[in-house]
């Protein structure tokens, strides 16, 4: 196939601030073959951590602020202009734009429309659904980043089954690498931490869909079994003074570490022993894969695209909420060093056998490609 000029491709987000959706847009801009494709973002609702880093790879960037309510007209006009304007010829949208993006690129003589579902919410919001279904009619591909939400999609939301697809989240397994144990002691001396503490670690939005207050609760019990145990907690968002209320209510103000929100997660998850994910929904978790990427075992609830990520290779899997197996999953994971270390060396090669970055590029090219 020959290319004559550049696609254009704008990338609607609601914002790109921390999370698995904003790191993935900002990873898939930044490896697209500039030879073929011109990216754009615009974000309709704020900024956030990534956008600088995103907008530095992009040929235009918007922030559209849009205003609350159920859709905003002047925001849908503003939308319009952009991509008319731009020439754009892929609209591709993420969660909470669907509408938007099926709308404008309809109207505005887009010759693509693509949405990419990262995770729903639980339980699942009839208006967000009913939006999500009417919107995918108007696509032309509606992508799914793991099995288990693809299924979700075609069963729940009822997505055309013609245009869903999934395609697997992808990480950069040069930027995420385990570190030497020098360099790891030294990189948990930046961060606070002791060299003999047992690092349970999480990186995610402080949201109440993420369940922190389940692994919090847990932590008393972790500590009498593995007494030098202690939980780091990256990421901010709205839940995150309840949940310091709730450790210093169970006296664990020196167990459980709030490090607040960090742009270098890199710099981060090598620093963990164990990386964990309660989360009460799941697509494929970009943090799960940074984490196993960088060698580490992987404890999460059973949800979504968790159970095609972890099993006792890697880690462990718990039933939602099931404290009591949590608990001994902790115990059992510390008690044994040598195997942590080679659950967390298959969690790497299963990231660089399954997950690599330039497949996922490859497969949404893949699908760019075809308007021409």
């Amino acid at each position: 196939m020959t290319i004559t000029r550049k696609l254009k491709i704008l990338y609607l987000v609601l914002e790109m601030d921390v999370g698995g959706l904003q790191r993935m847009v900002n990873q898939l801009i930044r490896m697209l073959d500039r030879q073929v494709f011109e990216p754009y973002i615009c974000c309709l609702d704020r900024g956030g951590i990534f956008y600088d880093q995103t907008v530095s790879n992009c040929a235009g960037s918007f922030i559209l602020r849009r205003k609350p309510g159920p859709f905003d007209m002047k925001l849908f006009a503003r939308l319009y202009s952009i991509v008319k304007k731009n020439k754009i010829n892929t609209i591709h949208s993420h969660n909470g734009c669907s509408s938007y993006a099926a709308l404008t690129g309809r109207l505005a003589g887009a010759k693509r429309i693509i949405h990419t579902d990262h995770g729903r919410l639980v339980p699942d919001r009839k208006s967000a659904v009913i939006e999500d279904r009417l919107s995918s009619y108007l696509m032309d591909r509606y992508v799914g980043v793991s099995e288990e939400l693809t299924q979700y999609l075609a069963a729940t939301v009822r997505i055309p089954p013609d245009k869903l697809l999934t395609i697997l989240n992808g990480v950069d397994t040069d930027t995420f690498k385990p570190l030497t144990i020098e360099d790891r002691y030294a990189l948990r001396r930046e961060l606070g931490i002791g060299a003999g503490d047992r690092i349970i670690g999480t990186v995610c939005r402080l949201d109440p869909i993420k369940n922190l207050e389940f692994m919090i609760t847990c932590m008393p019990a972790v500590v009498k079994l593995v007494p030098d145990a202690k939980l780091v907690i990256v990421g901010d968002g709205s839940a995150r003074k309840a949940l310091e209320q709730l450790a210093l209510a169970l006296r664990l103000e020196k167990t459980v570490l709030f490090l607040g929100q960090r742009d270098k997660i890199e710099r981060i998850l090598p620093a963990f022993d164990i990386y964990c994910c309660t989360s009460l929904s799941e697509g494929t978790s970009m943090t799960i894969l940074e984490a196993m990427a960088c060698g580490l075992p992987i404890v999460a609830s059973a949800v979504g695209g968790n159970l095609s990520l972890v099993d006792d290779t890697n880690g462990a899997l718990f039933r939602l909420n099931d404290k009591d197996a949590f608990i001994t999953i902790m115990s059992t994971i510390f008690s044994d060093a040598e195997s942590r270390y080679e659950r967390g060396q298959i969690s790497r090669r299963k990231v660089i056998t399954s997950f690599s970055l330039d497949r996922m590029v490859t497969q949404y090219q893949r699908l760019y490609l075809p308007i021409i």
